[in-house]
């Protein structure tokens, strides 16, 4: 019997390390999302336990820094008072609604425009202007606009990035530390001979 053997080269493994900076990812993750989340917790509390209600538009606030405010009561006030040249005015629209005991609360938008206010103050009718809100009851002042794309934007924008950090900082920390086995190419091109034998 004979028998001939021939040794393997070594395995060769890698380990891709970083476990400090991929945990670090993984962590600023969790602090985006949960900026995020911290923004759209009210919004989304207040869609499914608010009340509905619809407000009118009733003013509209023209600011500056440095300047008074100015009431704009009417389409044409606000008209007469727009900016087109000066983008450091902030048109803000105010809105009454009436709550279930029947009184009337005055909220503001939580988005001002620069060069004209986001609602006019009547619509091509001649109605007021409506705008779906919905209010917290034991706290009237507080209300969410949720037709506005701003509501949810940059909260939802902000969520979803840090899920994807979260994501990806979780794999690579996973991996981070996990021994991978290489491949092992000849100069050749060739692959490694294995151990064999021969009985004869």
């Amino acid at each position: 019997m004979n028998l001939s053997n021939e040794k393997p080269f070594p395995p060769r493994v890698y380990v891709p390390g970083f476990s400090r900076r991929k945990l670090l990812l993984m962590l600023c993750g969790f602090a985006v999302f949960a900026s995020g989340i911290s923004q759209l917790w009210t919004p989304a509390e207040l869609l499914i336990l608010g009340r509905r209600a619809k407000a009118e538009a009733t003013d509209v606030i023209r600011t500056k820094e440095g300047f008074p405010d100015l009431l704009l009561s009417s389409d044409l006030q606000i008209r007469a008072n727009l900016q087109p040249a000066d983008r450091s005015y902030i048109f803000w629209n105010e809105f009454r609604y009436y709550g279930a005991d029947g009184r009337a609360i005055d909220v503001r938008s939580p988005v001002g425009s620069q060069l004209k206010p986001l609602y006019p103050l009547t619509d091509m009718d001649g109605l007021p202007t409506t705008e779906l809100i919905y209010y917290n009851p034991s706290d009237p002042g507080t209300v969410v606009f949720p037709l506005l794309i701003s509501t949810w934007f940059a909260p939802g924008v902000l969520t979803i990035i840090g899920l994807l950090a979260i994501t990806i900082g979780a794999v690579l920390f996973y991996w981070a530390r996990t021994p991978i086995e290489l491949p092992q190419i000849l100069p050749g091109g060739g692959q490694p001979a294995r151990k064999t034998s021969t009985v004869a």
